[in-house]
């Protein structure tokens, strides 16, 4: 037997939501297909890739390095099979632009206005893990959850995805400044935001301090693809010593109904997508504060223009925001 490529399809849709259940919802797919995947692939290899229990699927050591082959592995192959699907397939000398980005709204924009300035380039957006950075103060990070990381270093980040440019997420409170050889521009400065039942005690102002949160539940969601926002946000509340409930959440909509079901509190970074019942109102402490930055590597072939799309997409994403 061999790895099938749906196999790895199916360990990224895991390690992003957290849960099978998750995952057979984002591939299209029931439960059971996810399971025999899992299966399969954990056969062939003679690996455990994952650890299942109550709060729901994580990546083994075992497991994570999967991931990591599944990442170098499925982009080619999506590259591979779009070129095919063209009548017209691209010119395999043409310049590749690699474009990663933790889960933002703002990475339409940098694609699109990389097209605009590369128009020969052939673009290829992805998604990519949050980026594992040494707190600022020396201390340990901590995910909250289980205790990994979640992430790769920034270094690991380009050579791992073989990135051109990333968008990633940096606080200035909490998190050491960026290595050497790599270049960045701001492309936005946000708060968190709290998401909560149109009639829980903080809804309807205009601001919230984290010690507003103190004493409250607060859902968070598993899974690799939030691993950012549960380090940020738990953090946060240490450094400011507020004391909060921690519970989890498979998704995005089991953490909303949860928190309007438990009347809660739903971190989340600017821009989530709507969910009905629930209001969001920004943090102001500067220890919420991040930067959404647009990093290069200063010898790689994007430091010649990368400053310009930086500051096209600033000027389009300040106009993006909701309402």
């Amino acid at each position: 037997m061999n790895i099938e490529i749906q196999d790895l399809r199916v360990l990224r849709a895991v390690a992003d939501t957290g849960t099978l259940a998750g995952a057979a919802r984002a591939l299209g797919i029931d439960q059971a297909g996810v399971t025999r995947r899992i299966q399969h692939l954990e056969r062939v290899t003679g690996l455990v890739a994952l650890h299942r229990d109550h709060q729901g699927a994580r990546l083994t050591a075992a497991g994570r390095l999967l991931l990591r082959c599944a990442d170098e592995l499925l982009p080619r192959i999506d590259h591979l099979l779009a070129a095919g699907s063209r009548q017209d397939p691209p010119d395999p000398s043409a310049e590749r632009l690699r474009i990663g980005a933790v889960p933002t709204p703002a990475l339409p924009l940098v694609t699109a206005h990389a097209r605009a300035l590369r128009p020969s380039a052939v673009v290829e957006p992805r998604t990519v893990p949050d980026v594992c950075r040494e707190p600022a103060d020396g201390g340990h990070g901590e995910d909250g959850e289980d205790g990994e990381d979640g992430g790769e270093t920034l270094p690991e980040l380009f050579r791992v995805h073989r990135l051109d440019l990333a968008v990633i997420r940096h606080s200035a409170v909490l998190d050491a400044p960026l290595p050497e050889r790599f270049d960045c521009a701001v492309l936005a400065e946000e708060n968190l935001l709290v998401g909560t039942a149109t009639g829980h005690r903080l809804a309807g102002r205009p601001g919230l301090a984290l010690t507003d949160l103190d004493g409250e539940t607060c859902l968070l969601v598993g899974g690799r693809r939030h691993a950012g926002l549960r380090r940020h946000f738990t953090a946060a509340v240490r450094r400011a010593g507020v004391r909060v409930a921690l519970h989890w959440a498979s998704d995005e909509h089991e953490a909303a109904a949860l928190a309007c079901a438990v009347n809660g509190a739903l971190p989340a970074f600017p821009f989530p997508a709507p969910a009905a019942g629930v209001v969001h109102t920004p943090l102001s402490d500067a220890v919420t504060r991040h930067r959404l930055l647009l990093v290069w590597r200063s010898d790689g072939g994007a430091a010649a223009w990368a400053p310009r799309l930086a500051d096209l997409v600033r000027e389009a994403y300040r106009g993006a925001g909701p309402g």
